[in-house]
């Protein structure tokens, strides 16, 4: 215990914190530049508060015999997250969902990725969320 007295915290104050890198990943092999290289996903951390405020707005609760129950629409909270972690492409971005026939972040994905390419997408995320700022040959891999 005395140990513990002995230890600063100076550490954690604020602007001792290091800024965590935004993330980079090629989504999909399809989504290129004019010269044909596939372009990069950057994502960027977003704090607990916004995520908990984000999971909220997506949560509900029920009556399931008797006892009340939370239920998340997993989908809506991904796109959620997503919408606000995603510096670009802009997912929100009016003509980009028009190109797709779509008017939210949601059906954009749904009609933008394939599946595999989706998972990707969510790892980023998830490696994002979680402070890891891996490269984009790491997140292929």
């Amino acid at each position: 215990m005395s140990e513990i007295k002995n230890m600063s915290l100076n550490g954690f104050f604020k602007n001792k914190a290091k800024q965590i890198d935004d993330v980079r990943v090629v989504v999909s092999e399809r989504f290129t530049d004019k010269e044909g290289k596939p372009l990069e996903w950057v994502l960027h951390p977003i704090s607990t508060k916004l995520v908990e405020e984000i999971t909220k707005k997506n949560t509900v609760t029920k009556l399931v015999d008797g006892k009340k129950v939370k239920e998340t629409n997993e989908e809506n909270l991904n796109a959620g997250l997503l919408e606000q972690v995603v510096l670009f492409p802009r997912l929100n971005d009016a003509e980009l969902q028009d190109s797709y026939g779509v008017t939210n972040v949601n059906d954009l994905l749904g009609a933008m990725l394939y599946p595999g390419e989706t998972q990707v997408l969510i790892q980023a995320l998830q490696d994002v969320m979680s402070g890891k700022t891996n490269t984009v040959s790491e997140l292929k891999n």
